[in-house]
């Protein structure tokens, strides 16, 4: 009979920790006061996307423009080439006038400036694309 006692206090015992453990597990853990976000409650979650994150200008020459690829190639005075991706939304303007990224073919050799983001799975994405006359 004791035995039989000590075996249920036993299996009891083990099922009570085995719950406790569960339940602990399905419980949030409590942030690390350690790191700044954390003591900081009101912080924002980072996003990546394009409208949270800073433009950026170039300009230069344009020296490519292919419109299959949406790729548009701007060298700046001192050479260096910077690529840029064009979307639906790019606006492009050429003499102050709006234009379409196939208008840009005849426009290369000529001085351009471009609003971008830098993304770091899509690249240089094209926000504005102003060339001068």
């Amino acid at each position: 009979m004791k035995e039989r006692m000590l075996t249920l206090v036993a299996v009891l015992a083990l099922v009570l920790f085995g719950a406790i453990s569960g339940m602990a597990q399905d419980q949030p853990a409590a942030p690390d006061q350690s790191t700044p976000a954390a003591a900081d409650s009101t912080a924002k979650p980072k996003h990546h996307s394009m409208a949270m994150a800073a433009s950026e200008t170039v300009s230069g020459t344009l020296s490519t423009v292919d419109a299959d690829k949406k790729l548009v190639v701007v060298s700046s005075s001192s050479g260096v080439p910077y690529d840029f991706t064009v979307s639906g939304g790019t606006k492009i303007t050429v003499g102050g006038t709006k234009a379409k990224l196939a208008d840009l073919s005849g426009a290369t050799s000529k001085q351009a400036t471009v609003t971008f983001v830098a993304e770091k799975k899509k690249g240089n994405m094209a926000r504005s694309i102003e060339v001068t006359q």
